[in-house]
């Protein structure tokens, strides 16, 4: 089982990207001057992990941007990184 798409701010479905994911935390890591990409990997893969266990109990699951980030902004809270979810957070609301 894995998530193949993402449903996105304009309501569009678009194939899922873990690799996104990674970029932009690896951008907050950046910003702030802390991690690296391994660091960020490991960020994404949480998330992605996270996103799957609802999967699971909801075979037909497909997450939204929204749901995406604040996942990404949880699991940065409880790494070693939490100043980078405020740069995330940040970040995230000059995409959006």
């Amino acid at each position: 089982m894995k998530i193949e798409h993402i449903i996105k701010r304009d309501f569009t479905t678009r194939v899922y990207d873990l690799n996104k994911i990674t970029d932009a935390v690896e951008k907050a890591m950046d910003a702030v001057g802390v991690g690296n990409k391994q660091n960020a990997e490991d960020i994404a893969l949480l998330v992605n992990q996270k996103l799957l266990e609802r999967k699971k109990i909801e075979p037909e699951y497909i997450p939204t941007i929204e749901q995406v980030q604040d996942t990404v902004e949880t699991k940065l809270m409880e790494s070693q990184f939490p100043e980078v979810a405020k740069a995330y957070i940040l970040y995230r609301n000059k995409r959006s």
